[in-house]
């Protein structure tokens, strides 16, 4: 939650005057702005997010000027709407030599009609992340585009007469002077209203073409709608899975390698593997994918019972305790 400090806690020159400090995590700006509103502050909301910095001036609760990494006004504040993450800080404090980029008497640039444009602005924005559209989307025209409105078309059409089914978005938009905001309101009514579709990037001749089974598609998609995240998402836990499956092994091996130099343990390393049950020239050792001790099937573990002989013979012969030798981990349990 936020800080309010009050003026009882202010040095003696700032009594009287509201504080508030907090986290956007925590406090998101349309609360923040209606909290100020509400209460008809005049001052300033300094903004915070690693590298980037943004001011917001209000007079007696409205927005008047706003500015954000070199760009001022309402479109300043439309990109403010999308920092989810970052702190602010309000000063109550008398406004002076401040540009005044907006209006707040003019119906466009009202508080309230900014605050309706930056909500719409972050789930138009969300919507496309949903989608995962960037840079590197493909879109194609529909037989909608054809019969849209007029009113939707004027929103659309800079993005919608620039695709051809082929290029990426980056690529039809390289010489656009849209602001992000406007790119956002384009591409989230050419999908929202069916104008275009999503296009499969097409495999280029060096590239190669994997075929998978459906049901590895439909798994991979319970995982990730992005097939290609999808799969190296999995790549890596298979890659971690084996690091623990080694690990353990070099653990287990060592052990068993301390405990057959035990004193007078064991007689010979023939006798240790008969012990267990096993064929010394059979045995390869609990390799990740190979057969393991007492084990008919290689995919098994160690049973119980060659277990139970390894304890049994370490305490009939009174091996020594081993210093220095860890308990084997438990390997974590991972769920494909």
């Amino acid at each position: 939650m936020a800080i309010l400090i009050t003026p009882g806690c202010l040095p003696e020159t700032e009594r009287g005057r509201m504080q508030l400090t907090g986290e956007l995590s925590k406090v998101s700006l349309p609360n923040l702005i209606q909290l100020v509103r509400n209460g008809e502050l005049t001052g300033k909301i300094a903004f915070l997010n690693g590298a980037k910095t943004a001011t917001v001036y209000v007079d007696r609760g409205s927005i008047i000027h706003v500015e954000a990494d070199g760009s001022m006004g309402k479109d300043a504040l439309m990109e403010l709407f999308l920092w989810m993450s970052g702190s602010f800080a309000f000063m109550e404090d008398p406004l002076a030599n401040v540009s005044r980029t907006l209006n707040p008497f003019l119906p466009e640039e009202s508080t309230d009609r900014l605050l309706r444009e930056g909500m719409a602005y972050l789930d138009q924005k969300k919507y496309l992340d949903q989608l995962r559209i960037s840079g590197q989307t493909i879109l194609k025209p529909t037989e909608q585009a054809r019969r849209a409105s007029k009113a939707l078309l004027a929103i659309a059409a800079p993005v919608l007469e620039r695709i051809d089914g082929r290029c990426t978005l980056s690529e039809a938009l390289a010489d656009s002077t849209m602001t992000r905001r406007e790119y956002v309101q384009s591409v989230f009514a050419c999908l929202a209203e069916g104008l275009v579709v999503v296009v499969e990037a097409a495999v280029q001749p060096n590239q190669e073409q994997i075929s998978l089974p459906p049901w590895v598609i439909a798994r991979l998609r319970q995982d990730n709608t992005n097939i290609s995240q999808a799969i190296v998402d999995m790549v890596i836990w298979v890659d971690r899975v084996k690091c623990w499956m080694y690990q353990v092994d070099s653990d287990f091996g060592r052990i068993i390698s301390e405990l057959a130099k035990g004193a007078d343990a064991i007689d010979s390393e023939e006798d240790f593997f008969k012990e267990l049950g096993q064929d010394m020239g059979n045995y390869q050792g609990p390799f990740f994918g190979e057969s393991m001790p007492g084990s008919s099937n290689g995919s098994e573990l160690m049973t119980q019972d060659s277990s139970d002989k390894i304890q049994q013979t370490a305490h009939q012969n009174s091996a020594p305790k081993l210093d220095g030798v860890p308990a084997m981990p438990k390997p974590p349990s991972v769920e494909f």
